[in-house]
């Protein structure tokens, strides 16, 4: 089990995650609001770059952190998609925002819905890990409650007026 140390640095790390993937998520969606202001020429081809941006990023962040030794395969590519989802559903909210209130509303949209996201899944595993860790508890609990049982079934009987002392 990992102390607290450890926990700290690994939640660190996560923050960077979630502030990368939504700065490209929204950076994805800043190409249609500068040429909605006429900052510059639609081109199309920045419509692909800017789409394919933040899945690559990921991409590129989670496969890097597997050569480094940082993760197993099986746990990049896992956390890799977990973040490719959440990016996709945050431009799908943006895409929906940039069609109802305009490109410009398209940002704040899908910033704003990566974060939120990123929030309720830290809520929900913190959830999870407070339930693990008590039923953890419980267990030791029972058995060192077995063990004492078991030691004191172990003892032989002393004579009268005689008794063990306990540390």
């Amino acid at each position: 089990m990992a102390d607290f140390a450890e926990l700290v640095e690994k939640y660190k790390t996560r923050k960077k995650d979630t502030l990368i993937d939504s700065v490209t998520c929204g950076l994805s969606y800043a190409d249609h609001v500068a040429v909605d202001l006429g900052l510059i020429e639609d081109a199309g081809v920045l419509d692909v770059i800017t789409t394919a941006a933040p899945f690559a990023v990921i991409a590129v962040t989670e496969e890097m952190q597997v050569i480094m030794g940082k993760k197993t395969g099986r746990a990049g590519l896992s956390d890799g998609l977990q973040r490719m989802m959440k990016t996709g559903t945050a431009m799908g909210i943006g895409a929906i925002a940039a069609s109802l209130a305009g490109p410009v509303a398209a940002v704040p949209a899908a910033v704003g819905t990566r974060v939120l996201i990123k929030n309720y899944q830290n809520k929900a595993l913190l959830s999870l890990r407070v339930k693990d860790r008590l039923e953890r508890l419980r267990a030791l609990r029972r058995r060192q409650e077995e063990k004492a049982f078991l030691y004191e079934a172990a003892r032989p009987m002393l004579p009268g007026g005689m008794e063990y002392l306990d540390a």
